[in-house]
């Protein structure tokens, strides 16, 4: 059976999104807003909502405030659901185990086992700066840091106490395990660091493929690593991201695109916002030449975000503008973006899962809270007629929604 996870973002993935005329965002700091749009998601019997976050201000123009506090936003949607998942982003760079243990245990509780935690080890000096330090750390020490922040999440989670190379927690935590065990580990990462804490770690995964290849060859790499550590493939699932514009029509879905792509005009300069991004002066290179990423910066020039960005770009064939036009259109992240009538969109997805290069999807509307609604209305019934999706839910907690046991560390006898 296919997942689905809704990203939830102010005003959608489209960086244009709040100029357009069904954007309301005069209300991204409304509970109830994303209430409304997480209940219809609940209503599609989505598995999830997934929260990202980056904790820093990148130096470029934002129109909106970046996001709300994970936690916090979890905390009012848990309040105003009863099914749907609840997935919030925590950086294992910059926080401690038993605070992050803590706060998502008691998410689990409350919310009567629906949480997932999505562990990321940030990218960026400006995160580090508000943090209290100069420079980011490498990837190694950062995948070495986060692994072990796990299993110290784990041994808490369990009321163990822990004593590791980074970490030592003494105390034993005064909560018992939520109906599900334990939150689920989400992850994102397309490094060979980040597959390896994947195939470690994670229960759910959230890349970037931009093509079926791609997908094929991103899932069956982390699934083979997770069995080489001793774990069941089906342990695992790979959700790629998808950005759908959703209409009765093709032309009126490609037409919402083009809208949205001459709003984004009025916005910076696309390659000067990714030069921002990758930290160096894209203005020498032609921009209808592909990007030369040799010429980058060294430290930005390994990054999991840049290696994405390099295999889209040699694989699309994508020139440096193309490249940064299309990153407008899911907010920067590398992601497929298709237009079309719900079933053009269903038959796009059923081929990607019948494919072997998805498990399912983490999507992406370019505009809430109407993009929800026309995925949920036009697209989820296209899927569930075909037998891919639940038309109900079959269980109360995310781990039910995933196919996911109960770890046996955690399991409470009735």
């Amino acid at each position: 059976m296919m997942h689905l996870n809704l990203n939830l973002r102010e005003v959608g993935f489209h960086r244009a999104g709040w100029r357009h005329a069904s954007s309301t965002p005069e209300r991204v700091l409304d509970a109830d807003y994303f209430a409304d749009i997480v209940r219809t998601a609940e209503e599609g019997r989505f598995d999830a909502v997934f929260l990202a976050d980056s904790p820093a201000v990148f130096g470029n123009r934002e129109p909106l405030v970046q996001s709300l506090e994970p936690l916090a936003q979890l905390s009012a949607l848990a309040a105003r659901t009863s099914h749907i998942g609840l997935i919030g982003t925590v950086t294992t760079t910059y926080h401690e185990p038993y605070e992050v243990a803590e706060r998502f245990a008691s998410l689990d509780l409350l919310s009567g086992g629906r949480a997932g935690i999505n562990v990321v080890t940030s990218a960026g000096d400006k995160i580090a700066r508000n943090f209290g330090y100069e420079t980011h750390p490498e990837p190694e020490l950062r995948y070495e840091r986060a692994s072990e922040f796990v299993h110290t999440l784990y041994a808490l989670w369990a009321g163990e106490r822990r004593r590791g190379t980074r970490f030592a927690v003494e105390g034993t935590p005064p909560w018992r395990p939520s109906p599900q065990g334990r939150p689920v580990i989400v992850q994102a990462g397309a490094s060979p660091a980040g597959r390896h804490m994947a195939a470690t770690h994670a229960e759910a995964v959230y890349t970037g493929s931009s093509t079926i290849p791609n997908g094929i060859e991103f899932l069956r790499d982390v699934k083979a690593r997770a069995v080489a550590l001793g774990r069941s493939p089906d342990s695992i699932k790979i959700l790629p991201g998808i950005v759908p514009y959703v209409a009765a029509t093709e032309a009126e879905a490609k037409a919402l695109e083009a809208e949205l792509e001459e709003l984004a005009r009025l916005e910076e300069d696309p390659i000067a916002r990714l030069g921002v991004e990758l930290g160096a002066d894209l203005s020498r290179f032609d921009p209808d030449a592909p990007l030369p990423f040799d010429e980058l910066p060294e430290r930005k020039a390994g990054t999991s975000r840049t290696i994405r960005l390099r295999t889209w770009t040699e694989q699309e064939g994508l020139s440096l503008r193309q490249l940064a036009e299309v990153l407008v259109k899911s907010l920067g992240v590398i992601h497929w973006v298709v237009a079309g009538t719900g079933e053009q969109i269903a038959d796009e997805l059923e081929a990607w899962y019948r494919a072997g290069a998805a498990d399912g999807f983490n999507v992406l509307v370019p505009l809430h809270p109407r993009g929800t609604r026309d995925f949920v209305e036009q697209v989820v019934p296209v899927l569930q007629r075909r037998g891919l999706f639940r038309t109900e839910y079959e269980g109360s907690t995310l781990r039910d929604h995933f196919g996911l046991a109960v770890p046996a560390a955690y399991r409470v006898s009735a």
